[in-house]
């Protein structure tokens, strides 16, 4: 009976464990101001994976959601800026697929290097994709990010936690001092009929 009772309890603590999952996938910048009609680029970048180690990403494929009124997709290129691709790390290649819809856009790569050459040459954090959007309408969209798959060097899932973003755009300096000059003109005007 007691042995039942230990081993009830060894299968009852194994399952009962949580654990916190340190991968996180964000935006760099996370908030930005851009003026209307500069394009705005932002980098989804992830962090928390094993340095040099396990766990290491071979891949990944998620959406970006934003409001489609405020910006518009341009593009997205796939690798660090300065680390490059950790999903291609000997230059074999992967395979990338990036599908624009209706204020969302999907990023896929697969990585076609060794799982082994991953665990122990890919960094820790590092960016997945630089994206550039262009810039619609005044006002503020936040940036979103839904995970349909993150595998590890042998594609087995990956759980990560999400930091949304957002992208305000705001008038040109030019606009706004024509709009100031016009409201004091008016002003002006009003006071001198007034008079």
């Amino acid at each position: 009976m007691k042995k039942i009772l230990f081993l009830a309890l060894a299968i009852f603590m194994l399952f009962s464990t949580t654990t916190s999952y340190a991968i996180t996938i964000g935006f760099d910048p996370v908030s930005q101001d851009v003026m209307l009609g500069d394009p705005a680029d932002v980098n989804l970048v992830i962090s928390g994976l094993g340095d040099f180690m396990p766990d290491s990403l071979s891949t990944f494929d998620l959406d970006i959601i934003y409001d489609p009124t405020i910006l518009s997709f341009n593009s997205a290129t796939y690798g660090d800026p300065v680390l490059g691709d950790q999903l291609d790390l000997f230059g074999f290649g992967s395979w990338t697929s990036t599908t624009p819809g209706l204020g969302s856009v999907n990023l896929f790569e697969l990585s076609f290097d060794l799982p082994s050459d991953l665990d122990t040459l890919q960094v820790g954090s590092f960016t997945l994709a630089s994206l550039t959007f262009d810039t619609l309408a005044l006002g503020t969209s936040s940036l979103d990010i839904n995970i349909y798959a993150l595998g590890d060097s042998w594609g087995a899932p990956l759980i990560a936690s999400i930091e949304s973003g957002s992208v305000k755009v705001v008038p040109e300096p030019a606009t706004l001092l024509l709009l100031g000059s016009g409201l004091a003109g008016i002003g002006f005007f009003r006071r001198k009929m007034k008079r």
